[in-house]
C-alpha cells in the first residue's frame, strides 16, 4: 500500500509528470542542513535516496527529531503556505539524493492549473496533518509521562 505522504501515493501520475518537468537533482552529504526553522522556504525535495531528518528546536534542549523521510517522501510543506517559513528543521542523516523543485514556480503552475493546484493541496494536506501527529507522538514520547504517546 502506498501512502498519501508520497509523490506517487499522493498525486495522479499526470499531476507527477507536471511537477518532475521543474523538478532538478540534487546530493547532500551526510549532516548537512536542508533547512532551518523559521527560514525562508522557497524550496521542497522529493528523496530519492538517503534519509532526511526533521527536527524541532526544543528551548534548553537539543532539537527533537520528530521524523525521518526516505525514499518517495515529501521534505518541506512551509513551501505551500504564506508567509513560506519553515516550521521545522531538516538535515541529510545519510548521503541524500532528491528531486527540488523550486516553491514559486510550482505556486505558478498550480496557479495556472486550478486542477493540478487541487490536488497539490490535498497532497500537501495531507503531509501536513501526518507530520503534526508524529510530531505530537514524538513530543509526548520524549517529554510526556510514560505511555502518553501512543497513537490512539
Amino acid at each position: 500500500m502506498t501512502s498519501t505522504t508520497t509523490l506517487t501515493g499522493g498525486l495522479p501520475e499526470e499531476h507527477r509528470e507536471r511537477l518532475m518537468r521543474v523538478a532538478r537533482e540534487v546530493s547532500y552529504v551526510a549532516g548537512a542542513r536542508l533547512f532551518e526553522e523559521g527560514g525562508r522556504a522557497d524550496r521542497f525535495w522529493i528523496v530519492r535516496t538517503g534519509t532526511v531528518i526533521l527536527d524541532l528546536r526544543v528551548p534548553g534542549r537539543r532539537a527533537a527529531v520528530i521524523e525521518s523521510l526516505g525514499h518517495g517522501k515529501l521534505v518541506g510543506w512551509s513551501w505551500h503556505f504564506p508567509p513560506y517559513l519553515w516550521h521545522l528543521g531538516a538535515e541529510a542523516m545519510t548521503p541524500v539524493r532528491a528531486w527540488e523543485f523550486d516553491a514559486g514556480a510550482v505556486r505558478a503552475l498550480c496557479t495556472q492549473d486550478p486542477v493540478l493546484g487541487r490536488a497539490v493541496a490535498t497532497w500537501v494536506g495531507n503531509v501536513v496533518a501526518h507530520r503534526l501527529h508524529a510530531a505530537r507522538i514524538r513530543l509526548l514520547d520524549l517529554y510526556g509521562p510514560h505511555g502518553s504517546g501512543s497513537s490512539l
